[in-house]
């Protein structure tokens, strides 16, 4: 079984499979996989036409993700059935390949739909668990632009702030000519968040160096953001992809937290201006993360989209 870094060589590939899903898991955009396949080791394979993503740890294999149709949607595929039998042979391949490394197949990244498919495979051999903390939070972009409504009063409280303290603010749309506004926005949040002088964990600091990349390779990685500048300093800025023809996936939202008011003032903007033809936002999961759960709750998600792991009995 040969495996595959996602990366911008194998781009056209990933646009075959990923590119027709239609499916409103991050997990499955492009650039992110793109991004973040080095941190988490994650690789892909094709097996009978299909590509499954498989996870590792040290290299050993952790978790694979359930069979994907090329130039196919999510929901079309569910009704074939003719493709179900056909990933039902890659599914037994992966579970093989798994067992065959001494490593419990587990199945992440599972919907509701293909977790019930797997017991209906195999009855009573696999369990589910609700992956919460992988869960995405998906807004209405509508929403998101005007802040309407009784419970999202304190976002335009923090707003009406902003302006009021920094009526003369700057947007820009992210582009070549500002890419080194943005990293100093990123150098900035993390001084404020980890001081001058403490060693970044190794997450932050790749997070930080594929920021870089990700601006240095917007047009190849289809990606696009927007930044703002206070007193003509860049305060804030924001990137992300899009996920399907109706949902937009911001990847990264990051702002000097000193300034009030800033990073709903960063969202808002970067919405209402850039992201109207999309119905959806998705602004990703929350990772556990108690301060971060709350904060993303706050925006009352339209849509919580949830994940399951199904791990075969042992």
């Amino acid at each position: 079984m040969d495996f595959i870094n996602p990366s911008l060589e194998n781009i056209d590939t990933l646009k075959e499979y990923l590119g027709s899903l239609n499916i409103r898991n991050c997990v499955f955009g492009i650039a992110n996989n793109i991004l973040w396949s080095r941190l988490y080791e994650t690789v892909y394979t094709i097996v009978d036409d299909m590509m499954v993503f498989v996870g590792k740890e040290e290299g050993h294999p952790s978790s694979f993700t359930f069979p994907i149709k090329k130039n196919s949607s999510y929901q079309d595929s569910l009704k074939d059935e003719d493709y179900l039998k056909e990933a039902k042979k890659v599914f037994d391949r992966m579970v093989s390949y798994f067992e065959e490394n001494s490593s419990v197949p587990v199945i992440a990244e599972c919907t509701g739909a293909q977790a019930d498919i797997i017991s209906n495979w195999y009855p009573g051999m696999y369990i589910r668990e609700e992956n919460r903390d992988e869960a995405d939070y998906i807004y209405l972009s509508e929403k998101l632009a005007s802040l309407s409504g009784s419970k999202l009063h304190g976002k335009r409280n923090h707003i009406n702030s902003f302006l009021k303290s920094h009526p003369d603010y700057i947007y820009e749309d992210v582009t070549e000519n500002n890419i080194d506004d943005c990293l100093y926005v990123a150098r900035r949040w993390v001084h404020n968040n980890y001081g001058p002088d403490r060693e970044l964990d190794m997450e932050h600091r790749y997070e930080y160096d594929i920021i870089k990349y990700s601006l240095e390779h917007m047009r190849e990685l289809n990606m696009i953001g927007g930044l703002i500048k206070v007193d003509n300093i860049p305060a804030a800025f924001t990137l992300g992809e899009e996920l399907t023809k109706d949902t937009f996936d911001v990847h990264f939202e990051k702002a000097d937290d000193t300034i009030r008011g800033i990073y709903p003032m960063i969202n808002r903007e970067f919405v209402s201006r850039r992201l109207m033809d999309y119905t959806y936002i998705n602004r990703e999961e929350d990772m556990g993360i108690e301060g971060l759960r709350k904060s993303k709750l706050s925006y009352c998600p339209a849509i919580l989209f949830e994940k399951f792991i199904v791990r075969k009995c042992m």
